[in-house]
């Protein structure tokens, strides 16, 4: 996955490529300082999202550049913190798929980035840079060991990664996972224990009186 960041404050720029690459998905990041070197390139097409901060927002000149040159993917503005409230209206009528504002912190531009980029899909979760869901396959990928899953299983598992960080109910499990059936409790926490004893530890915490949900730690 290539994002296109065109950010001149090289501190910052370093502190989000930085972050993202630390956080759950390695990501290629094309980082330039200055816009001159957008009109440089040939083609965009191969970019899964654009960052970009430029002097002149309200100018769609970059958008026509960009979308001209093949690059249809999403476009996330980065503006200073000194910016005229009025070029709101502006930018909302050129449709940028998502604004930020300076000083946000890493965090928050992460996920954001990883919503447009839909990192978050139904069909593939990435809980560090080398380990993820493939639900298709009912296969997680541990570094380079594959752990197939049985079907309640993957189920069991795609619907925690999918309300990560929030937690699952009981209720929430048996209508996803067991679909026409009643489960007992007790049958729901035995593909817990099933699930748990094939994936790497800790990866699916008990929520006292709530239910379940997946931990999201880079360190696994």
């Amino acid at each position: 996955m290539r994002i296109l960041l065109l950010e001149p404050d090289g501190v910052l720029a370093m502190d989000m490529i930085r972050y993202l690459n630390e956080c759950r998905l390695k990501m290629e990041i094309h980082w330039l300082e200055k816009e001159e070197e957008l009109t440089q390139m040939e083609s965009f097409a191969d970019y899964s999202l654009f960052v970009l901060n430029l002097s002149k927002p309200t100018n769609p000149c970059t958008m026509k550049l960009i979308r001209s040159r093949g690059g249809y993917a999403p476009l996330m503005l980065i503006l200073e913190a000194g910016i005229d409230r009025s070029a709101f209206k502006t930018l909302y009528y050129l449709s940028y798929d998502d604004i930020m504002v300076k000083n946000f912190l890493p965090e928050e531009i992460t996920f954001k980035i990883y919503k447009l980029c839909d990192v978050w899909n139904d069909d593939l979760f990435f809980i560090s840079n080398h380990v993820y869901f493939d639900f298709r396959k009912s296969r997680f990928c541990n570094k380079k060991e594959e752990i197939y899953l049985g079907k309640k299983e993957a189920l069991l598992l795609r619907i925690l990664l999918l309300k990560a960080p929030h937690s699952v109910s009981h209720e929430e499990i048996a209508c996803f996972v067991y679909s026409d059936e009643i489960p007992s409790e007790e049958r729901i926490r035995s593909l817990v224990r099933q699930l748990r004893s094939k994936l790497p530890s800790p990866l699916i915490e008990c929520i006292k009186g709530e239910g379940y949900r997946a931990i999201m730690c880079s360190s696994i």
